[in-house]
């Protein structure tokens, strides 16, 4: 009998010795994923904001690629005057009376006209259905009334600038 219960007590031993690290490690993830938990919820940028920033970055750039290609075109089609360089052009919004954002790009060029001087003529180009070109004393309305966007490039001349050059380029290409 006497065996019988220390093989009991070597039993129940090494189940005890078993158990008390499983036990041990359940409350170690259990305590774990209550701090991570109360982590996410105290914390100010969760991540469906991360993402919600990442999307409206990458919607902001295809916008300011699309306004500056939209730019550069018209510039290059509807000559004169000849853009010779650009200053202070910057991407900004204006609230329509419907509620949506329209996202405009306001800034200067530079014409050299017959006269031999060169002035520097103010122009929005703002993002409708399509787009529309304002030059001259048309487009300090839209840029008066709208915000500048905080925006990685504050002055997107020089892109500009290049994109009216390469469409120069492709024109001048023999054919």
């Amino acid at each position: 009998m006497k065996i019988q219960s220390e093989k009991d007590q070597i039993f129940n031993l090494r189940k005890f010795v078993l158990y008390v690290p499983i036990l041990i490690f359940t409350l170690l993830i259990i305590s774990c994923n209550s701090a991570s938990d109360n982590n996410n919820n105290t914390s100010a940028v969760s991540p469906n904001t991360i993402r919600s920033s990442e999307v409206q970055k990458a919607s902001l750039d295809s916008v300011v690629r699309w306004l500056l290609d939209a730019s550069a075109k018209d510039f290059n089609d509807h000559q004169p005057p000849i853009p010779i360089g650009f200053r202070n052009v910057q991407i900004r919004h204006l609230i329509a009376p419907n509620s949506e954002k329209m996202y405009i790009i306001c800034g200067q060029f530079l014409a050299h006209d017959k006269e031999q001087k060169d002035k520097w003529i103010p122009f929005a180009t703002v993002k409708t259905s399509g787009y529309e070109q304002w030059i001259g004393s048309q487009s300090l309305t839209y840029c008066q009334d709208s915000k500048v966007i905080s925006y990685k490039i504050y002055d997107l001349s020089s892109a500009l600038k290049s994109r009216v050059d390469s469409l120069r380029r492709l024109q001048e290409l023999p054919k």
